[in-house]
């Protein structure tokens, strides 16, 4: 029997040659262009369908205003301090008397940064292009993130490309002027991590910058929104949306120290708050004479986290007062009865942005508003206080802008007018 053939490696004359994959860049970056757009898509559509990100407070307002925007033709934009403080209905009522008929809206909230206001200032006007005016109140700025608040998403909602650029800019803008000034304040449960120890040796600015930088990715990602795009699907609204609209935005905090203890939480956050500053009485009664006589004091440390470093940051306030007026909108700041104040940069303030400033943190010009008795805790105003404030803001609003229109002055060059400086 004949021996098996070996196999030879030599090739048969007729037979092709062995096929060798050669990968084509061209097609190779064509699907990666496919896969990027087809992500790109997706998270644009996740965007479109999902309920306004931030919370069931943020979305719910942002809610009510796309809902309603139209009925209204003044908006008070600021932190818990105009929710406390500005009563729609008592500012629409004085303004009336003064010949001056508005339908105003509180959209205040709890927290708020400076860069955020801007953020929803933005959704305000596109939901009402043609709103009247715009009170914003002052606030310094944070150029860091509050690590207690770090990829929450309170923090990150507000961080689109450009208010996450703007933020990264204003950054770096402080820790050129600050230098060693501007200090990183590192988180507690991360002081020990590799990662932080590095991030020590950057300079603080460009660190701040970073954290913004990571925040606005993550919120391009879509990150952590699966349950709006639920709520967007099944059509459901944020929990607050409700509450919003039944006093045009407005909350006291007697209604919602109620509304606790109707829950069955007799002693709650609002209440403790409350007794603690019934109890030291005299420490307010000292800080509210410091506030009167000191060039800058700040007393509202118990309300915010007094390890960040605040700027006043003028060149960024005159931006959001010159985007608003661009959209044919009137800007008015008011700087809110706190504890706080720096009266030479308030001074430019009232010379420089070419708005009309309205400063309520005087105790010596308007006693009543840090008057134990309208004050439900040291920073912000009771329900009576907040009646008082907004009548006081409609009418002084009211003056200001008469004076303005019948002089043919620009809002910023406005004279005083009773109880108003600028």
């Amino acid at each position: 029997m004949p021996a098996p053939a070996q196999p030879s490696n030599e090739q048969l004359p007729n037979e092709p040659p062995p096929t060798v994959y050669r990968p084509c860049a061209a097609g190779a970056l064509g699907r990666v262009g496919v896969a990027v757009a087809s992500f790109v898509l997706v998270c644009s559509v996740l965007r479109m369908v999902a309920v306004p990100a931030g919370g069931s407070a943020i979305g719910g307002k942002l809610e009510t205003w796309q809902a309603h925007a139209r009925e209204y033709d003044t908006v008070f934009l600021g932190s818990s301090h105009v929710l406390r403080a500005f009563v729609p209905a008592e500012f629409d009522r004085v303004s009336g008397e003064f010949g001056r008929p508005t339908r105003s809206f509180n959209f205040g909230l709890q927290a708020v940064h400076l860069l955020e206001q801007r953020h929803l200032l933005g959704a305000i006007l596109d939901a009402h292009p043609r709103l009247a005016r715009v009170f914003f109140e002052y606030q310094w700025l944070t150029p860091q993130i509050d690590p207690e608040n770090a990829f929450n998403a309170r923090t990150l909602y507000w961080h689109d490309p450009a208010t996450t650029l703007l933020a990264a800019e204003r950054a770096l803008h402080w820790g050129r002027e600050l230098g060693d000034g501007l200090t990183y304040a590192a988180d507690p449960a991360r002081q020990h991590s590799i990662f932080d120890v590095a991030m020590r040796l950057v300079p603080g600015g460009a660190c701040m910058a970073e954290e913004h930088l990571a925040h606005g990715l993550t919120e391009r990602l879509m990150i952590g929104r699966g349950k709006d795009v639920l709520k967007g699907l099944l059509g459901r609204a944020h929990g607050e949306s409700e509450r919003s609209l039944a006093n045009n935005g407005y909350v006291s905090l007697e209604e919602d120290a109620a509304l606790l203890a109707a829950r069955g939480e007799a002693r709650n956050a609002y209440s403790a708050r409350r007794e603690r500053f019934l109890a030291n009485q005299e420490a307010y009664a000292r800080d509210v004479d410091t506030l009167d006589a000191a060039q800058q004091s700040f007393g509202d440390g118990e309300w915010v986290n007094a390890e960040l470093v605040r700027v006043d940051d003028f060149e960024l306030v005159a931006q959001i007062a010159r985007e608003v007026r661009a959209r044919g909108v009137e800007f008015v700041l008011v700087i809110l009865p706190s504890q706080s104040a720096n009266r030479p940069f308030e001074e430019r303030l009232s010379e420089e942005l070419g708005a009309l400033v309205l400063r309520y943190n005087l105790p010596e010009r308007y006693p009543q508003l840090y008057d134990p008795a309208k004050r439900f805790d040291s920073g912000h105003l009771s329900h009576e206080g907040a009646l008082y404030f907004s009548s006081i803001l409609a009418r002084d609003y009211a003056g200001q802008s008469t004076v303005g229109d019948d002089a043919g002055e620009s809002p910023g060059e406005s004279k005083p007018i009773g109880e108003v400086t600028q």
